[in-house]
């Protein structure tokens, strides 16, 4: 995204809402909201006109909800980044709007500075990688120990970068955050998908999120992806 502004779209069938969103995104330079809608037959129509790069979606909507408008938003191209953004942390709800295509699932209650946080972390993914592989997801307060119940053999270590990858870093982030090579991130990762039964970063993120390490409460990283 150098060089030009994240381009987002907002549909939410609120007003109020939409402009709160709006004023807030404004407050970063580096994002444009582009347009607005009122629900996600709207949204759909806007985006294949305006191609954003993130649609901030709201999951209750009339006409079209959030469900209803993934599908033919994920279908332009190229296509946009979904945030979905609702009052329900239901965790059956964030797997099932994960698992259709969306980039991150952000609470009504977050602060400013998490909208913007899960915006431009939607539109910017690392070189190489897919969104698909930098899911946004919620860190709940105890995740280690609830992770130590269930995640068979993996260790401290490996929990430690399970815990970064599901917050959406890319490998070289989490080398940075944590003082190692990419390369002993990669090795890390690679004896973490068997144990879990998994072959992607994103299906690692999908597995901690249903098995209830990952909740809805804390979507996005804290400053500087510290635990």
């Amino acid at each position: 995204m150098e060089g030009r502004a994240i381009r987002v779209l907002l549909a939410d069938d609120h007003t109020m809402f939409r402009q709160g969103l709006r004023e807030m995104l404004s407050t970063d330079g580096a994002i444009e909201v582009v347009g607005q809608a009122e629900n996600g037959e709207e949204a759909v129509t806007l985006a294949r006109r305006l191609r954003p790069d993130v649609v901030v979606l709201d999951v209750e909507m009339p006409v079209m909800g959030a469900e209803a408008a993934m599908a033919p938003l994920l279908r332009i191209s190229p296509p946009p980044a979904i945030v979905v953004v609702t009052m329900h942390d239901d965790p059956k709800l964030v797997r099932r709007l994960l698992g259709m295509g969306a980039s991150a699932y952000l609470v009504k209650s977050a602060s400013m500075q998490e909208l913007i946080s899960a915006v431009r972390a939607a539109a910017e993914v690392p070189e190489g990688e897919t969104r698909e592989e930098n899911v946004i997801m919620v860190v709940p307060r105890g995740y280690l120990e609830k992770v130590e119940e269930g995640a068979g053999d993996l260790s401290g270590r490996e929990l430690e970068i399970l815990l970064l990858v599901a917050r959406g870093q890319s490998n070289r982030q989490v080398a940075s955050t944590l003082h190692l090579s990419e390369a002993t991130i990669k090795r890390h990762l690679a004896n973490i998908y068997p144990k879990l039964g998994v072959n992607s970063r994103g299906e690692a993120t999908r597995k901690a999120l249903s098995e209830g390490w990952i909740s809805a409460r804390d979507l996005l990283t804290q400053e500087g992806g510290k635990l």
